[in-house]
């Protein structure tokens, strides 16, 4: 028995390069997308955790705003307090130039005074500050950093 012989058709060498050619141009799009993507993930990411680092120093604060002695040690209504509370929150995600502050704020966040004394209903703002370094901001024409702010603002429960 016989096999017969496919002969080769003389356009598949042609097509084997235009492949070639169709993934060069596409390959850097896809590419560039998916770091855009991871970019943006990273970005959101970091302001997911600041956001829940401000509100956990803000429930600290509105919590702690009067001090508590023991054995004449004093605890809990130290700016450091809420700072090592917000520090504690942010696993491994640091901002460049950070800064944690802690004030009496009105409704709305804007700085009334110092938060030590706030009474049962006045508000507590944390408010933190940085600069957000991009990765690869040239290729994704970026700014190389960017400034963000958290704040959260709890009521104080006035102990």
């Amino acid at each position: 028995m016989k096999q017969a012989i496919v002969p080769r058709r003389k356009g598949s060498l042609r097509r084997s390069g235009a492949v070639l050619v169709e993934a060069a141009l596409v390959l850097p799009m896809v590419l560039l997308f998916f770091v855009g993507v991871m970019e943006f993930g990273r970005w959101l990411m970091t302001a997911n955790v600041y956001n829940n680092a401000a509100r956990a120093g803000a429930v600290y604060a509105a919590k702690h705003s009067d001090a508590i002695v023991l054995n004449g040690t004093t605890y809990g209504c130290a700016v450091t307090d809420v700072q090592n509370v917000v520090t504690g929150d942010l696993p491994g995600v640091q901002l460049g130039s950070q800064v944690i502050n802690v004030y009496l704020s009105d409704a709305l966040g804007n700085n009334v005074g110092a938060w030590t004394p706030a009474a049962a209903g006045q508000y507590v703002c944390v408010q933190i500050t940085g600069t957000y370094t991009f990765m690869i901001p040239a290729l994704l024409h970026l700014p190389a950093t960017e400034t963000l702010t958290f704040t959260s603002i709890q009521p104080s429960e006035g102990n």
